[in-house]
């Protein structure tokens, strides 16, 4: 068992100060602006530390040298990052695995290294001696996904240039599907120091409705559209939910063709009709969400679609970039709060028929911000300012530079 030294209550504080903090104080006292005496209580160092600083005596780092040089650190610190950039991040664990068999290789055995590994700590303070490392979690993109270049975005963004050119940003429109999960998620709970595994009695399923939302480069966002997994439709399931709101079914509870032409004729069209000049409509290239019905409405209409690069959505779409993530977050909120009623505890699944209110409720929720986060989806995923800075600036290879 590895002990840590811990300071005793109650002790001396060693080097209670920063070398910004001494710096100061031996130019205030070279400057002749305070006395030895009066330096001590000015700037909280005491008057023998002054002395030896004035007199270049104990300038040496304090604490056990480092096991590796300063050069070898910094070599190791340029190899985690051309990994990072090549899309293979370390882990602290990997750091430490390539440590032992640098050590390995040299033929050198440190007597501090359990089997000549370092530690956990050891991993924490190499962390804390070179600022530009920093842990943080790395997200799970497939290899598809990682295949999206700089060359793919900025051809896209030079190709919708041309289709929006003459475009007014009120007609530039994105829309994308999403879903509403009947679990609210973790809580954080506090508890009896010493329980690993606290929890909570409240009921979830892993079912969700689906919705498709539409959103424009200026902030508006059409009501959204349900789909319910069933093969018929209550009553009960259309009621107190937003305004303007439509709902479908169908076997699978996810879009297909049907249900896509459906909300294409009932939110989508309409809307567009009633704006002047040409319209964009900018959405995955799903096959369920194109057909020939749909696509000779938008001839009729001068809208155009325009289709997003394979495996680029987590960069290209706005919504998926900008506005799905605080709606969930808010979900969750919202449906965790359902759930400790009295209503909630006793159903062991959200029923449908109180999914539009708490939709209702949910859209209301996230209506102070929701244009704000609409537009800067647009900007951020290089469409409305047309620019494939951003976009390429969020690539993972460019990130980690």
């Amino acid at each position: 068992m590895v002990r840590h030294y811990q300071r005793v209550p109650g002790s001396r504080k060693y080097r209670d100060y920063t070398p910004e903090t001494l710096h100061c104080c031996l130019e205030a006292i070279a400057n002749g602006e305070v006395t030895l005496r009066e330096a001590e209580d000015v700037f909280g160092i005491p008057k023998r530390t002054i002395c030896n600083k004035l007199k270049k005596q104990h300038c040496l780092k304090p604490g056990r040298p480092t096991v590796f040089s300063e050069e070898e650190e910094l070599a190791v610190v340029e190899c985690i990052i051309r990994l990072g950039d090549f899309e293979f991040p370390l882990g602290q664990k990997d750091l430490r695995m390539i440590m032992r068999d640098y050590l390995r290789k040299k033929s050198v055995q440190i007597r501090q290294f359990v089997n000549n590994t370092p530690g956990e700590e050891w991993a924490k303070h190499f962390l804390t001696r070179h600022p530009r490392l920093s842990v943080r979690f790395a997200e799970n993109i497939k290899r598809s996904r990682a295949g999206v270049t700089q060359v793919i975005l900025t051809n896209f963004v030079n190709n919708l240039r041309t289709v929006l050119q003459g475009v007014e940003p009120c007609n530039i429109w994105n829309y994308d599907e999403s879903n509403l999960t009947d679990d609210p998620g973790k809580k954080k709970v506090i508890t009896k120091r010493g329980v690993k595994y606290p929890e909570i009695i409240r009921n979830s399923s892993k079912s969700s409705i689906s919705l498709m939302f539409a959103g424009n480069a200026v902030g508006v966002l059409l009501p959204p559209f349900v789909v319910y997994k069933s093969t018929n439709m209550w009553s009960t399931w259309v009621e107190n939910g937003p305004p303007g709101c439509r709902y479908s079914n169908s076997t699978s509870g996810w879009f297909d063709g049907q249900t896509f032409e459906e909300w294409f004729k009932t939110l989508m069209l309409p809307t567009l009709k009633k704006q002047t000049g040409t319209k964009v409509m900018i959405g995955d290239n799903l096959s369920s969400h194109i057909s020939a019905e749909v696509l000779g409405l938008c001839e009729e209409n001068d809208i155009r679609f325009v289709c997003l690069p394979p495996n680029s959505t987590h960069l290209t779409q706005p919504l998926d970039v900008a506005f799905f993530r605080p709606l969930k977050v808010a979900w969750r909120k919202i449906l965790g709060s359902w759930k400790e009623t009295e209503a909630g505890r006793r159903c062991p699944v959200l029923p449908k028929q109180e999914f539009p209110r708490l939709l209702k409720e949910l859209l209301n929720t996230i209506q102070p911000k929701q244009a704000d986060n609409l537009v800067s989806g647009f900007e951020k995923c290089g469409i409305y300012p047309t620019d494939p800075a951003p976009l390429i600036a969020r690539l993972p290879s460019v990130l980690h530079r």
